[in-house]
């Protein structure tokens, strides 16, 4: 520990101002003496020997040789750009030079002696001392471009090749070049054989008397298996082209030990050679345990490893007659640097290369050439007198297990090739390369590998060695004629000469040149003389001089005979033979050696391109599945509901009445109608479900019907033709049911003698040769566009000369029509009518007339004439017929009970006989026939064509199609007379509403007291218009941000922090700092699309959490924050940011199909480079369905995506609308998103995992926002009371939870335990804050309503305990801030009254209390189809009325089952009301005093009116509930008032 205090002292301090010289000297004394001192001590108790992976071995430069140090320069990098560009950017390409230079045959014995177990002992050496064959990560290649005329230019146009990994901290300036690392320990410690660490040396262990681990515990002839996949070089094996899992290598500490069967042969000598000697220590010492045995051991082989390659091998490379090649050993020197250098890297290589033989004889143990057994490309066993190197690379395993006693001796007696400039094609041609370039050519490899280390050219190398350049080719002794020529051509001078060229250039007598000699020469002499633990060193106390000399005596070929079975047949110096020469293996077809196979390539993305095509099809698949699911559900459930209403229909089936569908055309719908036949009035009477008539067929004068029948498919249809009428086509449930109709049908025939023929037909000629209703009708469309054209222009115009202008009637469809015939059915449906009210079959009769049951064209035409021109009079006239039938020219007040009662039914509306008796009296009344039972004509005129309704009787028309034929015909297609056509017909019967008062107006205020309002009607004013001119536009704009202006900065601000989280991280991975080299492999902008949209993704689903917040969102309202926060826009909020965060997920979606293809293309060892956090088997390619379904990141990605297409689809209004159980259940799984993100980024494939930071502040806020429901919605709740209301609607009375403080307009979630405790519903509260109990009115619309209403529905009957429920609230919304505007207009449509109920309770209470009110006027606008449907609520209003004192109320009702169109029925009914309303001053519909209204109401001018009665009012305050369509028009309308100068209308509303 001292030591190491003291190492760190002197390396970390040098500066140090207590450290002067003197101490300095002091203390390296004190240092030596703790060594010798330490060593002793060790000798004694445990020995130091080589640290594994090099760290402290100079105790003052601990780094100073250890694996992964950079390696040291002998001369100065020459980077291109100076920092980290590969050099000799102007030499030759390196392929060329291969080619042209050290392409030459093989079979050329060295003639030094040296054998090819010298050869690959050398390659054993330098696999001891250097290893730069890892990668750079991130990955970067420079890859050789393949010259024109090469074997490999017909598969591809550059070999592959992939920069060195470097120490990150350099190459980014000139001053700070780029320098490789060294994966090794540069110290002979033996790591070929025990590995760099200490994991890897406990692996290879067998912990059993000092022993490495064998795959026989009976024999340690060979290392175990790699069972447990030690780290080791798994390249692709070339022969193969395959990847071969690890476990088949032997575990050895040299990762790259098995990369052909004699290098592995010379790793599993020292193997046996260490287990050897481990046996004799254990012998000799029976004692010392395991570990002991082990230490001593390794320290043994380990200076038998130092000595033989010192002095037996390095001094037969060397040539040298001394006794050692290098200077004398003078000890340990620690200022000695030992790292490898990047000139010794390519001098081992150069000379290996050269050396190298193709192949290795396999002899028998009499030295005779042995044919071993090995497998070719088909794993067929081939008979070979030479192992080639081609084809053994990187599987090697089984030929060395099963021939080891024969490569040894075939590298003792097979001769190196010779050393010159030629090397053999398995080096050159088929040496191994990765999978994608499955050969290579190591020299181009090499030289293009000294170029990527910043080597400079030979002659710079030569002076930084001091040795002198050389200028000329000529100096070179190696160089012929012919060979300088070619140097000359490719480098010009040899000043751009390579390394690795020039040094075997110098090759002479088959030695290493002046240069490679002093490269190795100083390597190995720091090697020895910088290590500690050499073992001449006497002062680190590893041997005594006697073991030192034992040591010495020790050769390689002692080795040998000690660990094989053939001791005899081993020379005295293995290094040493002259035996046979080396194999020819030029032609690479001689019998007697294996075949090389040839350069393959390979495609990562092979076997990933059906899924990754069928994975993001089916993804987004999921969208369109997911609305095919979605509409299935919807269908299931109109069938479900079909066939309940069909069992219904069944039980009220009666005879002569069928149950069918009728086909209507091929561009309608089918419908659903029942079938009457009518004896008594001879007809046919066909309904729909709702039981009301579609249509009659009339056979009193019918002498033939004929009959159709489908004879395949399902044998149901039946087609019914009848003279003029649109052919009947049924389609029945079964054959069965067709059989009994037309058997009845038939029946019925014969009872009124009219003759039946039955046919039988396809059912497609039946449907193509009908007259279907969709034919009739454009034939229809005809006649009614020639009435009309007929009407306008025989009465104002010379028809003969303006018809030409028509090309309708020069078609051949106008004879067609001016002699078509309507049938009462056809009349009803041009009227929009009922076929089977007694006006349409009055007027029917009053029209037809010649009595023949239909309308001809000029029957027609002279009717319509009348309503199209006629005068007031004149129509007058026509209705008082219609009802006068016997022409009396009275009508009785049974004829007039009669017309009221008609002109209900025409619109649906009922009255009990007192109201209408009621409404008879007003009526005579107002005609002055007090004490008469009848009235003329005179009378007539007096109640309907008065002066004050003489307008409005005129504009009114009787057609509903016709008169939408007849205005666009004028409007759009002939563009005449428009001016005109504008104002007649007008638009409907309530174009604008006014408000009109009467009293003072003070300065500033509004006068409650002293002011009467009432709605009025004037259908000649002016229409509101909306901007014209810039100047206006621009003060629309500006008037809609002065309005929205908090929305629009909310909005603005967060799509502004959106985008910039976004263009932040998109920039920090595009530009900035670069992780693992994502960009380098899918593109900068993939990756900033990639990480950007991530950051998107994480950002906006976080938020949707808080705009999840109910509780919290309803307390902050409350606050001042409400004020610079429209909170009641929340759930408008997180619509917005779904739909960023879809925007930003399908970002990433779409990067990741980029960046997982680029994924996907790479080669495995770059793909594990880029992900560190990814781990797979280095035999396994990584495809696309594993990355996407295999890993966590991939398989979470997709799950979260096809979760959140699914939420987002059932979340659409469509999905709402039509299944809301289903967007309820789907939207809950919002639950899994967050998980599911989460487990996405917990793979750390590309960053570490950042969204549990965005996710913390709002999920605690969920979650404390969710645990303060459930405070509260786990509380039983009794219902008092419940009252099961017409049109659906359920009262529910229920006990008011303790601490519950509402307002007014404010909403709840309920659950009814009977139905499940988890389902929640939104519902406003109806019951007013000043009440003592709560109370909601539900609709049954839904599944979930519906069965709320049958439950309460059963326990009310029987008298029994009403079901509990649990109640979640209340909630904020807009419509409880009415009573900050002074004037507010509430407008509630269908079960959308639900919150002005509870207003309106709340008004009556504080104005009968007395209680100030800050609004001094509310509008309360009820659009309802009848009164009839939610009486309830007019009981609320007939409260408000009696309680208002203050008159704060004004109440209009629009009754929108009376059409808004003025044709006669809703003008006459119109009429009524307003005389009975003049006397009873209430409406006679509701009994109200509110006005009643017929149609919708127009709301823009009715806001526009407010503007007038009340000027001194800047801001209006507009709530609406109900459909969409009736918020939008409200919506519509402030917007349009908002756009013009004036006041602002703040407009909130609610859709259900």
């Amino acid at each position: 520990m001292l030591c190491y205090l003291l190492g760190n002292l002197y390396k970390f301090n040098p500066a140090n101002p207590f450290l002067n010289p003197g101490c300095l000297k002091c203390l390296r004394h004190a240092f030596f003496f703790f060594s010798v001192v330490n060593a002793a001590y060790t000798r004694s108790d445990e020995i130091e020997l080589h640290p594994l992976n090099g760290y402290y071995n100079n105790l003052f430069n601990p780094d100073w040789g250890i694996s992964g140090n950079q390696l040291r320069r002998l001369s100065p990098p020459d980077y291109s750009d100076g920092a980290y560009e590969p050099s000799g950017v102007s030499r030759p390409n390196p392929m060329v030079i291969s080619d042209t230079i050290h392409n030459g045959p093989s079979g050329k014995a060295s003639t030094t002696g040296r054998n090819a177990l010298f050869v690959f002992f050398g390659q054993l050496v330098a696999d001891e001392m250097i290893s730069t064959g890892n990668p750079g990560c991130p990955p970067e290649y420079t890859n050789i471009p393949i010259p024109e005329g090469h074997k490999y230019r017909a598969l591809a146009t550059e070999m592959t090749y992939q920069r060195s990994g470097y120490n990150a901290k350099t190459g980014n300036s000139p001053n700070r070049p780029r320098q490789q690392q060294n994966g090794v320990t540069s110290f002979l410690d033996a790591g070929f054989l025990y590995g760099t660490t200490k994991f890897f040396t406990d692996q290879i262990r067998e912990f059993r008397n000092g022993r490495l681990k064998a795959s026989d515990q009976t024999s340690t002839r060979f290392p175990a298996k790699n069972d447990i996949r030690l780290p080791l070089v798994n390249a692709a094996v070339p022969r193969d082209h395959t990847l071969k899992p690890a476990t088949r290598f032997f575990r050895i500490g040299n990762a790259r030990g098995h990369m052909n069967p004699y290098l592995l042969s010379l790793q599993i000598v020292w193997y046996r050679w260490h287990n050897q000697v481990a046996e004799q220590l254990h012998a000799a010492n029976t004692g010392w345990k395991d570990e002991r045995i082990f230490t001593e051991a390794r320290k043994r082989v380990t200076a038998h490893f130092q000595k033989i390659v010192i002095n037996d091998w390095l001094k037969f490379l060397l040539s040298t007659n001394d006794s050692s090649p290098l200077p004398p050993y003078k000890g340990y020197q620690n200022s000695v640097h030992p790292g490898a250098t990047q000139e010794f890297q390519v001098a081992m290589e150069a000379i290996s290369h050269t050396m190298t033989p193709g192949g290795v004889f396999t002899l028998s143990d009499t030295c005779q050439i042995s044919p071993t057994t090995v497998l070719n490309r088909q794993n067929e066993g081939v008979k070979v007198e030479a192992v080639r190197l081609c084809n053994t690379y990187w599987d090697p395993q089984d030929v060395v297990e099963n021939n080891f006693e024969s490569i040894i001796r075939g590298m003792v007696y097979t001769r190196a090739e010779k050393e010159d400039l030629d090397v053999v094609a398995d080096i050159r041609e088929y040496y191994p390369g990765p999978l994608e370039f499955s050969r290579r050519d190591q020299v181009a490899v090499t030289i293009q590998q000294g170029r990527d280390h910043g080597l400079p050219s030979y002659n710079t190398v030569r002076t930084s060695l001091r040795l002198s350049p050389l200028e000329s080719w000529f100096d070179f002794s190696s160089g012929n004629s012919t060979m300088i020529n070619a140097l000359v051509d490719l480098f010009g001078t040899t000043d751009d000469l390579d390394l690795y060229t020039g040094g075997l250039l110098e090759i002479q007598d088959n030695n290493p040149g002046q240069l490679f000699r002093a490269i190795i020469v100083d390597q190995f002499t720091r090697i020895r003389d910088g290590d500690r633990f050499w073992y001449e060193n006497p002062n680190n106390g590893l041997f005594t001089p006697t073991e030192i000399a034992d040591i010495n005596r020790i050769t390689f070929s002692d080795i040998l005979r000690n660990v094989t079975s053939s001791p005899g047949q081993i020379l005295p110096d293995a290094f040493n033979c002259n035996g046979k020469d080396p194999p020819n293996i030029d032609s690479n077809n001689d019998t007697r050696y294996d075949q090389c196979s040839q350069l393959e390539l390979y495609d990562y993305f092979s076997g990933s391109e059906v899924s990754f095509a069928l994975s993001f099809l089916a993804l987004f698949l999921v969208i369109p599945g997911s609305f095919m699911v979605l509409m299935l559900l919807i269908r299931m459930r109109k069938k479900k509901f079909e066939a309940k209403s069909k069992k219904i229909t069944l039980k009220q089936k009666s005879a002569n009445c069928y149950i069918a569908e009728e086909w209507l055309g091929m561009k309608s719908e089918n419908r659903k109608v029942k079938v009457e036949f009518q004896q008594d009035r001879k007809k046919i009477n066909v309904k729909n479900c709702r039981g009301q008539n579609v249509r009659f067929i009339n056979l009193r004068q019918v002498p033939k019907i004929q009959i159709k029948l489908s004879y395949d498919k399902q044998f149901n249809l039946v087609l019914v033709r009848v003279p003029g009428e649109v052919d009947l086509i049924l389609r029945f449930e079964s054959l069965t049911e067709r059989q009994e109709f037309v058997v009845d049908l038939e029946k019925f025939g014969g009872e009124l003698n009219i003759e039946i023929t039955r046919t039988e037909q396809a059912e497609k000629v039946i449907l193509t040769t009908s007259n279907n209703r969709d034919d009739r009708q454009k034939i229809l469309d005809a006649f009614f566009r020639v009435v009309c054209l007929q009407v306008q222009f025989f009465i104002e115009l010379d028809f003969e000369n303006e018809k030409s202008r028509f090309p309708l009637f020069h078609s051949p469809l106008f004879s067609e029509v001016i002699n078509i015939k309507l049938t009462r059915t056809e009349f009803a449906e041009a009227l929009g009518l009922q076929p089977s009210s007694i006006f349409v079959r009055n007027v029917f009769l009053l029209a037809d007339k010649d009595k023949d049951g239909f309308l001809c064209f000029r029957e027609f035409l002279d009717m319509f004439a009348i309503f199209a021109r006629g005068s007031a009079e004149e129509k007058a006239r026509l209705m008082f017929n219609v009802y006068d039938i016997k022409r009396k020219g009275i009508l009785n007040r049974r004829d007039f009970e009669k017309m009221i009662k008609s002109l209900l039914d025409l619109s649906e509306a009922k009255l009990n006989d007192d109201k209408v008796k009621e409404l008879i009296e007003v009526m005579y009344s107002q005609a002055g026939l007090n004490n008469r039972d009848t009235m003329n004509f005179d009378d007539f005129k007096k109640v309907f064509a008065s002066d004050e309704y003489k307008t409005t009787f005129q504009s009114a028309t009787l057609a509903d199609q016709v008169n939408r034929i007849y205005k666009g015909l004028f409007k759009t297609k002939y563009n005449i007379y428009n001016d005109d056509l504008d104002s007649y017909p007008p638009n409907g019967l309530f174009n604008i509403i006014h408000v009109h008062y009467r009293g003072k107006r003070e300065k500033g205020v509004i006068n409650r007291k002293n002011r009467r309002s009432k709605v009025t009607l004037e259908s000649e004013a002016t229409p509101v218009k909306g901007p014209t001119g810039i100047q206006e536009k621009i003060y629309a704009i500006t008037k809609y941000i002065e309005i929205y202006r908090l929305h629009i900065f909310w909005v603005l601000l967060y799509t502004l922090v959106t985008c910039g989280i976004f263009i932040e991280r998109a920039y920090y991975y595009a530009e900035g700092r670069e992780h693992a080299g994502l960009r380098r492999l899918s593109g900068a902008w993939t990756t900033a699309m990639i990480r950007g949209s991530a950051s998107v993704i994480m950002f906006t689903y976080v938020s949707l959490l808080v705009t999840m917040c109910r509780n919290t969102i309803t307390l902050l309202r409350e606050t001042v924050l409400h004020r610079f926060i429209p909170f009641d826009s929340a759930v408008a909020f997180h619509k917005y940011i779904a739909v960023l965060a879809m925007i930003g997920t399908i970002v990433h979606i779409f990067g990741h199909a980029v960046n997982l293809y680029c994924v996907v293309t790479q080669p495995p060892q770059d793909v594990s480079c880029l992900f560190r956090e990814y781990f797979r088997g280095s035999h396994e390619i990584a495809t696309f369905h594993y990355w996407a379904y295999q890993t966590i990141t991939g398989l979470a990605g997709v799950v979260v995506t096809i979760v959140i297409f699914i939420m987002y689809v059932f979340a659409t209004q469509f999905a709402r609308r039509n299944h809301f159980t289903a967007f309820w259940l789907t939207h809950s799984l919002y639950l899994t998103v967050y998980p599911l993100t989460i487990l996405h980024g917990i793979g750390v494939l590309v960053q570490a995992p950042i969204f549990p930071y965005y996710l913390f502040g709002p999920l605690v806020l969920f979650v404390f926002d969710k645990l303060a429901s459930l405070s509260r919605n786990r509380v039983e709740i009794r219902v008092k009371k419940v009252s099961i209301l017409p049109s659906d609607v359920t009262e529910l009375v229920f006990r008011r939870p303790a601490n519950f403080d509402y307002r007014s307009g404010q909403w709840v979630r309920i659950a009814c335990l009977k139905l499940g405790k988890g389902e929640y519903h939104p519902f406003t509260l109806t019951s007013a804050p000043h009440e003592e109990n709560l109370s909601l009115h539900i609709r049954a619309v839904g599944p979930w309503t519906k069965n709320l209403r049958k439950i309460y529905e059963f326990y009310s009957i029987g008298n029994k305990p009403l079901p509990l429920l649990y109640v979640d609230g209340p909630f904020g919304e807009g419509h409880q801030d009415w009573f900050t505007f002074d004037v507010a207009v509430l407008v509630g449509g269908g079960i959308g009254v639900t919150p002005f109920a509870s207003i309106l309770k709340d008004i009556a209470f504080k104005s009968k209390a007395g209680i100030k009110i800050n609004c001094k006027k509310v509008y309360f606008v009820w659009i309802t189809r009848s009164q009839k449907h939610f009486e309830w609520l007019i009981d609320i209003i007939r409260d408000v009325e009696e309680q208002d004192v203050l008159e704060i109320v004004n109440v209009h009702i629009f009754i929108t089952q009376f059409t808004q169109k003025y044709d006669l029925r809703t003008t006459m009914l119109y009429i009524c009301e307003r005389n009975f309303q003049k006397v009873e001053n209430k409406s006679l519909f509701t009994g109200l005093r509110a006005v009643t209204h017929f149609g919708r109401p127009k709301m823009e001018d009715f806001l526009h009116s407010l503007h007038h009665e009340y000027p001194e009012v800047e801001r209006f305050g507009v709530f609406s509930c109900g459909p969409g369509p009736m918020t939008n028009s409200v919506q519509a309308a402030c917007t349009l008032l908002n756009s013009i100068e004036g006041p602002t209308y703040c407009h909130h509303f609610e859709n259900f």
